[in-house]
């Protein structure tokens, strides 16, 4: 349990290095903010890693597909539901909209959107197709469409996205939708959070290429997230995703 734990704060260690390093004193102006954004993404591992390590804790029993892949869904349900809950505690601070929680679309984002969830879509199930393959496994595909998208689009591209949109405006544009550090840095986070560990030596290991894939991912997220302003689109675009890279390589 102590390596996914170091692994978490270590990647807390640089994300709060980087933010440093670009936004220097100024990233101390609103420091309850700042220490809600390490507290919610502690909160979401945590709950993830005690439930994989005491079974008692898992309303519905972990599954492992092909030695590697966790479907830990007891962890991704708490932590959705703990997620509510510190939503409505600090709702004075992010309302709904601020994090997304609306089924109202920007005007004209539908289609912009629309395409490229088709094309992440598509790349995703090409990819699968050359990659090595396993047996078929229905409540793992089930799995893959549903938990991680709404767990981690609604900690990720939700919560704390909008406490660093708070912290650090946004400034620019990209294809019609505001953009700005807030997005680079939780999709690094994200991208770390797939490729980066440490094992039981404490060596630290890099997948550069699921770092690459995950941050990748995390940027197109949360494009979608700004162009629609709204999680539905992140939501089915990473659910999509991660059920038609998987769907090919069980068949």
């Amino acid at each position: 349990m102590a390596e996914p734990l170091l692994t978490e704060i270590c990647i807390a260690l640089i994300i709060f290095a980087l933010l440093i390093l670009v936004q220097r004193k100024s990233i101390f102006t609103r420091p309850a903010l700042l220490a809600l954004f390490f507290a919610v993404f502690f909160i979401d591992n945590l709950l993830f890693v005690l439930t994989n390590r005491f079974s008692s804790l898992q309303m519905i029993p972990n599954t492992i597909w092909e030695g590697f892949l966790i479907c830990g869904w007891s962890g991704k349900l708490y932590s959705v539901v703990c997620m509510i809950i510190l939503l409505y505690l600090t709702r004075k601070v992010l309302n709904k909209d601020d994090v997304g929680l609306t089924f109202r679309q920007k005007p004209g984002s539908v289609l912009p959107a629309c395409t490229v969830i088709l094309l992440l879509a598509a790349w995703a199930f090409l990819v699968g197709i050359s990659s090595s393959k396993g047996r078929f496994d229905l409540p793992t595909l089930t799995y893959l469409a549903i938990l991680p998208g709404l767990n981690e689009e609604l900690v990720y591209r939700g919560i704390l996205l909008a406490i660093l949109i708070k912290i650090i405006p946004e400034d620019l544009q990209l294809l019609g939708a505001p953009f700005g550090l807030g997005i680079v840095v939780v999709s690094l986070l994200f991208g770390l959070l797939h490729g980066f560990w440490l094992d039981n030596n404490l060596a630290v290991h890099i997948e550069v290429i699921a770092l690459r894939n995950a941050t990748i991912s995390g940027l197109i997220f949360a494009w979608l997230r700004a162009r629609s302003g709204s999680l539905v689109m992140p939501v089915i675009a990473h659910g999509l995703e991660d059920f038609l890279f998987f769907l090919p390589r069980m068949v």
